[in-house]
């Protein structure tokens, strides 16, 4: 286990939560590093996320198109309002709409 990722799987679910208050290109590479045992389904938590800069929103950007294009299924949960804008602004919520985490009681 990350010092930055805590994993949790049930079914064909991941959740990654994202245990660093930050994200740049170092967390983001290890978020990626994460899911290369994904599941169909992928789910990034970022409750614990106060701060994203520009190397990690891209590096997070590249991620997630890339396993889009690999057929996997991903989501992001406990976005604050001021980074689904910035998603949005991106185009990664295209990619990695958000989801509630009441939602997930669906999968397990």
């Amino acid at each position: 286990m990350s010092d930055i990722i805590r994993r949790e799987e049930f079914g064909d679910v991941v959740v990654l939560h994202i245990l660093t208050t930050s994200v740049d290109a170092i967390s983001a590479a290890a978020i990626a590093a994460e899911c290369q045992e994904m599941r169909p389904i992928t789910v990034l938590d970022f409750s614990e996320v106060s701060f994203i800069n520009s190397a990690g929103i891209s590096a997070l950007l590249k991620f997630v198109v890339n396993a889009r294009k690999s057929g996997y299924q991903l989501f992001a949960m406990n976005v604050t309002p001021h980074h689904q804008k910035i998603f949005k602004m991106v185009e990664m919520s295209r990619y990695m709409p958000t989801i509630e985490e009441r939602d997930l009681a669906a999968y397990r």
